[in-house]
């Protein structure tokens, strides 16, 4: 019994030797520290942020892959930084994450700091390797706002080539916009573009309107607060817009991405809300805790497998 006792408090002793030696040691890697607490609480957040949307984004199993797409916003990244180009940690996310090529990349403005050929080739370069092909809807940090800034929008055009079109992949229809050349609105020669373009639409599965700013900002029922003031969207010709998209006949799909989330972990980081057929997407990135982007899967037939946000 005796031996049995001295065991026992051996066994004890070890026990208690090992769990001072750990807790020095889970103290020395900030265990318990303010870094690891703001770690815990922007998992759960990122948990919380993709269960409050899950009714509205897409993502089946079983999966028919066809076609890998990105839809990334505010690409620069955090304004704080010094990067002239595309936000240092993505391209270190896209490295290790990406087992292979996608095929699109859709870029929802505010692709670099400040406005420069040099830069916007630097971000073509630099994407390249992961994407056989991207498309980008001007920011206001790559082409300015309104007819102030010709030199930058010249820039950016002769590099990019466009600073709106239609983009066709497997029955799925991708208009890239410009919400930059009448601030926070579709042009008018936009609009036209898409009523010629809506005309006759036979057998489109869905269709992406992909923007920079959140120009449906003061549409959805749900409050969206995006890098832009809260007065920027005050005459928003969004109406007009979506007027085009609620006359088609056979209730398609329609998906309105914006891309100027990002910056401020306080205010709207990832949003998606749902009405009937139309849905309003928002992503972004540069605050470093909560950056995201959009990862679509379509199938070979056009039917959109995978519509989610990656946090990273």
């Amino acid at each position: 019994m005796k031996n049995f006792f001295f065991l026992f408090l051996f066994i004890l002793l070890i026990f208690l030797l090992f769990a001072v030696l750990k807790m020095d040691e889970l103290r020395k890697n900030d265990f318990f520290g303010k870094e690891s607490l703001k770690k815990s609480f922007f998992y759960v957040k990122k948990k919380y942020l993709v269960n409050k949307y899950s009714n509205c984004f897409i993502d089946k199993k079983n999966q028919n892959i066809n076609k890998q797409i990105v839809i990334a916003g505010h690409t620069y990244g955090d304004p704080g930084d010094e990067n002239s180009s595309t936000y240092p940690k993505l391209l270190i996310h896209l490295s290790e994450k990406l087992e292979k090529e996608y095929d699109y990349l859709f870029l929802a403005g505010d692709i670099v700091k400040k406005s420069d050929k040099k830069n916007f080739l630097q971000v073509k370069e630099e994407l390249s390797i992961f994407f056989k092909e991207l498309y980008v809807a001007p920011g206001n940090h790559d082409v300015g706002l309104g007819l102030k800034n010709e030199n930058y929008r010249n820039e950016f055009l002769s590099v990019f080539n466009s600073n709106f079109q239609k983009i066709l992949i497997n029955n799925n229809i991708f208009f890239v916009l410009d919400s930059t050349f009448d601030p926070g609105n579709i042009s008018k020669d936009q609009l036209s573009f898409l009523k010629n373009e809506l005309k006759n639409i036979e057998n489109i599965r869905n269709i992406f309107v992909i923007t920079h700013h959140v120009i449906w900002q003061n549409y959805t029922d749900d409050k969206v607060l995006s890098n832009a003031s809260e007065d920027f969207f005050s005459n928003s010709n969004f109406e007009e817009v979506i007027s085009l998209f609620k006359k088609l006949k056979n209730k398609t799909k329609v998906f309105f991405v914006a891309g100027d989330l990002g910056v401020f972990k306080e205010r709207t980081v990832t949003f998606c809300e749902k009405k009937n057929n139309l849905y309003f997407i928002a992503t972004g990135m540069g605050n470093k805790r909560l950056d995201n982007y959009l990862k679509v899967i379509i199938s070979p037939y056009g039917e959109i497998l995978t519509l989610k946000p990656i946090f990273y």
